[in-house]
């Protein structure tokens, strides 16, 4: 029954390949950054919201990783354009199809700059995944 879960942070299973354990280097302070975005952002008189951070392989393409989150979310909105534009991030957002304290749920992924960039510090073999899980609000 929805009554019973609302409000609550919808959980989100990580996607194929996802790793909670990071890799050590400079890029940390960017990925830190996504993620308390997406923390103030979601976070709402209701509570904080459940914040996931993950290294992901390469080769994961965003198609691969919006499909996935968006798999677990039947019924829900998504807010906005999400398409990917080849830009270093990339980020989508869904709400839940209710009139009462709908949920919300963001993703952010975060590719390494091109090599010989500006900002082409030391990044690992990866790309990185903030999702997002806020408290229902009533709007």
């Amino acid at each position: 029954m929805r009554w019973t879960k609302a409000g609550e942070p919808v959980p989100i299973a990580a996607p194929p390949g996802a790793s909670t354990v990071l890799p050590a280097g400079d890029y940390t302070m960017v990925v830190d950054n996504r993620r308390a975005e997406v923390f103030t952002d979601l976070r709402n008189d209701r509570g904080v919201p459940t914040i996931a951070t993950y290294a992901m392989p390469s080769a994961t393409t965003w198609d691969q990783v919006r499909s996935g989150v968006a798999g677990q979310l039947d019924g829900w909105k998504q807010i906005g354009n999400c398409d990917d534009l080849g830009e270093r991030q990339v980020q989508c957002a869904w709400s839940e199809s209710t009139r009462l304290w709908p949920r919300l749920v963001r993703i952010v992924l975060l590719r390494p700059a091109e090599s010989g960039d500006a900002n082409s510090y030391v990044w690992p073999d990866n790309t990185f995944l903030v999702i997002g899980s806020a408290h229902g609000v009533n709007r």
